[in-house]
């Protein structure tokens, strides 16, 4: 007689039996049973019989484990198949220093449940934030487990979009939902509130400044440094991928255009990258929300399709820049030079170019210019201030995430919200009010500077 104690992870319908075949692990092992019954998958179970030539069980009873014994029960065998998996205790990292040693134990924990995640069939749902670094991120992610994935293009993980995901998987096998680039702000608190609720594992894996009070299930690199943005939500991602058995040059691929997107210095990246960043990030802005990964992936493969994209988002953005560094104004305070321009008649809103990459180009256009002195560029419109710094403003003392925050203090009747990384951040203003926040940010950075 055998007992097995352990999660239904597989079924397959046996012919001419009228009866399907289970499997069943209790973390230690596989086990495969006959029964005329349905059972789910991701049920806890308690198998009792005999085994026969074919080393399957011939049951004599089957149970179903209650709540309590079910929790305990998945607990153990979960941690049995977690220490299963060959992940290194010394990592093997695309992109190595200190900051992301001390993050590899909670990058490899996150591995590990994800291979366990798989192993178990457990229903996954990723969002991931629509740009370069989110689908790069994605395209990764996706190629270690078997997920519905999604677009995302609020940074905010709302009430709304709770609900939406729990109808979504809430009723399939132990779901998990994964947020990739996004939602550790303390505005996406209640929408998480609401999974955690509906028993739903949350992973977050972002690399934007952490909220006042961080979710706990965030993978974060500020847990570890406090200049961390530069660590990409996309690049952290293809770690993950690449810990769970991605190829590693396909990894560093995915994690250099990820980087390139966001303007990440941690890995070394071409005109290639930075060409595959720019088509996703103009092929995001022209996709409606929850757009999935094959419409990327389709247009990533068509050699002259994705030429013809990249030429046109490269013309729009030199065009549009050109026409805002016409009426540019440029303000020296000591070392500093603050470069001030408007957008209102070159960009519109959720068309392309957005104002971002906007003045990203004109950035770099100055940052080039004005070789290592340092420089910060503000672009608006009549809703949106947009930053860039340079290492060397940041050496200052600036920061594009610290002026945000001070002004949407100081402002806030102006100010709707803003946040952002060290070198890259944008402020929201309230209609009407622009001009006054712009004034109020130059007088701020002036007495930085």
């Amino acid at each position: 007689m055998i007992e097995i104690e352990g999660i239904v992870f597989r079924a397959q319908y046996a012919r001419g039996r009228g009866e399907t075949e289970y499997t069943i692990t209790n973390g230690s092992g596989e086990y495969t049973f006959l029964s005329r019954e349905s059972i789910p998958p991701g049920s806890c179970m308690r198998i009792e019989g005999e085994m026969d030539e074919q080393l399957r069980i011939i049951p004599k009873k089957i149970a179903t484990l209650g709540q309590e014994e079910a929790r305990k029960v998945y607990g153990v065998v979960e941690t049995k198949i977690k220490s299963s998996f060959a992940l290194p205790e010394k990592p093997q990292l695309l992109a190595d220093d200190e900051t992301m040693q001390k993050l590899w134990p909670s990058l490899r924990e996150v591995a590990a449940e994800l291979l366990c995640a798989k192993k178990l069939r457990r229903s996954v749902l990723l969002r991931f934030h629509g740009d370069a670094d989110g689908i790069c991120g994605a395209f990764a992610l996706t190629g270690i487990i078997n997920c519905k994935a999604y677009q995302q293009n609020s940074a905010i993980y709302g009430v709304r979009d709770a609900l939406r995901d729990i109808g979504t998987v809430g009723q399939e096998n132990r779901p998990m939902v994964i947020l990739l680039d996004f939602g550790s702000n303390d505005a996406s608190a209640e929408g998480l509130g609401l999974l955690r609720a509906a028993g739903i594992r949350c992973i977050l894996i972002d690399h934007h400044p952490l909220g006042s009070n961080p979710p706990p299930e965030t993978l974060s690199p500020f847990r570890f440094a406090e200049k961390a943005s530069k660590y990409t939500a996309g690049y952290l991602a293809c770690e993950i991928a690449a810990a769970c058995g991605m190829n590693m040059g396909e990894a560093a691929a995915l994690a250099k255009a990820a980087c390139a997107g966001d303007k990440s210095d941690i890995l070394p990246h071409d005109g290639d990258d930075v060409k595959k960043a720019m088509v996703l990030d103009f092929l995001a802005s022209h996709v409606s929300f929850g757009n999935n990964l094959d419409f990327y992936k389709n247009v990533m493969a068509k050699e002259e399709l994705f030429a013809s994209i990249a030429n046109q988002a490269e013309e729009s953005i030199e065009e549009a820049a050109q026409k805002a560094m016409a009426g540019m104004k440029r303000v020296e305070s000591g070392k500093l030079e603050t470069a001030v321009f408007s957008l209102g008649k070159v960009v519109k809103r959720g068309e392309w170019p957005p104002s971002s990459k906007v003045t990203t180009r004109i950035y770099d256009k100055l940052r080039q210019e004005r070789g290592d002195k340092p420089l910060i560029c503000i672009g608006y419109t009549e809703h949106s201030i947009i930053m860039r710094l340079n290492d060397d403003a940041v050496t200052l003392g600036l920061s594009a995430n610290g002026l945000a925050e001070k002004l949407k203090a100081t402002m806030a009747d102006f100010v709707e919200g803003g946040g952002g990384h060290v070198k890259a951040g944008a402020i929201r203003v309230k209609k009407g009010f622009v001009k006054e926040v712009v004034n109020e940010l130059v007088r701020e950075i002036g007495g930085s500077g």
